[in-house]
């Protein structure tokens, strides 16, 4: 396996194809069609290099209809094997370039590759639906809010108070819920958050608040319940059918490069001293790099970080490991549990998480109809598919 060849085989106009032809909503309650419509774009790119390619259909409990994962493979595969993961659905009313084309597109572009391959190790191409959200839920929360006329059919606000009490609420329910570690359901925290803000809420907010209380009871922990859901479907199916998977890269909102000096901040969790970093400037908090998280396994990080260092990948980084199991993640860090990687994480199987920091990169333009592709850095993008690359198949983490 030459390495070096396989990484001049990606393609920075390919990549931007693929983000070109899925740059629309796709979102299981306002474009289901469009949801589809992605999952079959996946399906037909992995099947034209030639990749064995499945559909895997789950339900949703009290929900009519049923959602799609799409999973491709390499190699033999009953043998232990790495994975890469993303998800193609979107928030709603957002075209979900960075959140997450960009993603699927590198997926699609690793399969390519390394399809023409014929000694590298076996890889799945794993398509999530449902990482954004709970359908089931969603739905109550939406017939609610245009019940009460707060909500056009668009799934856009009536009144511009409204989405503004409703990030203060926000607020308070992240505090009050504290991600499930008091024991509280979501539910029982939407109430608390609800009751804070009672004088000043108008009937119609206080009833919606009041129906979105009623549809969250029972959430008691956010992956696999409220949100990921495709991925922890996958994950589950997996495990009966023992699947082994040696590790997993998620990708997720990657390519945004900002270089404003001030743009660029840390999770709470974080402080730049516990980040090792590899061309990041951190006096002028400049936003030009991914950050990029391991679980447990910490020698999957080590080696992607390695191949980030590459001359031919020269990808800047800032790298944390987080030395903890699920459980024990859930109740002192459940701020980590930001994507689909979470159920590889609870399943025990090595992830690595890659992003481009979210919301922490001012100006962020994730979850709005600012999420185009004129805002993503291909090169960027390019750099982060041929470190993944080198990373699938390095022989190291066999």
């Amino acid at each position: 396996m030459d390495l070096a060849k396989i990484l001049e085989k990606v393609d920075v106009e390919r990549l931007y194809q693929h983000v070109l032809n899925l740059e629309y909503e796709r979102h299981p309650l306002n474009s289901p069609e469009k949801l589809r419509e992605a999952a079959d774009y996946i399906y037909t790119e992995l099947e034209s290099y030639g990749v064995p390619v499945r559909m895997q259909e789950f339900p949703v409990d009290g929900f009519p209809d049923t959602f799609l994962n799409v999973e491709g493979w390499i190699g033999d595969k009953d043998a232990p094997c790495a994975a890469i993961m993303n998800h193609y659905d979107t928030v709603i009313n957002t075209p979900g370039a960075n959140d997450n084309a960009a993603a699927v597109a590198v997926t699609l572009e690793c399969a390519r590759i390394l399809a023409q391959e014929k000694d590298v190790p076996p890889v799945r191409f794993l398509s999530f639906s449902l990482e954004e959200g709970n359908p089931a839920i969603e739905s109550r929360i939406q017939n609610s809010a245009r019940q009460l006329g707060l909500m056009d059919e668009q799934g856009r606000y009536t009144c511009y108070q409204v989405p503004k009490m409703m990030e203060e609420h926000g607020a308070l329910v992240e505090a009050a819920f504290d991600y499930g570690r008091s024991g509280k359901t979501y539910g029982q925290a939407i109430a608390k958050a609800t009751a804070q803000l009672a004088d000043k809420l108008p009937e119609s907010v206080f009833k919606h608040l009041k129906a979105i209380e009623a549809a969250y009871e029972g959430v008691t922990t956010w992956p696999g319940q409220a949100s990921h859901l495709g991925a922890w479907a996958w994950a589950d199916e997996a495990l009966k059918l023992g699947k082994q998977i040696v590790f997993g890269i998620c990708l997720d909102e990657i390519g945004r490069v900002h270089l404003e000096e001030g743009c660029q901040s840390l999770p709470e969790t974080l402080t730049w001293e516990m980040l090792r970093t590899y061309k990041v400037d951190t006096e002028r908090r400049i936003g030009d790099w991914a950050l990029v998280i391991a679980g447990a396994a910490e020698m999957l990080g080590q080696v992607f970080c390695g191949h980030c260092e590459r001359e031919s990948v020269d990808l800047p980084y800032g790298y944390f490991h987080i030395p903890m199991d699920y459980q024990q993640a859930a109740r002192e860090m459940p701020q980590a549990m930001g994507s689909d990687f979470t159920a590889f994480w609870q399943a025990g199987i090595p992830w690595l998480f890659v992003f481009d920091s979210a919301g922490w990169r001012k100006p962020y333009r994730g979850h709005t109809m600012a999420d185009t592709i004129d805002r993503l850095d291909f090169d960027q993008i390019a750099r982060i598919c041929k470190a993944t690359l080198a990373t699938l198949v390095d022989p190291a983490l066999k």
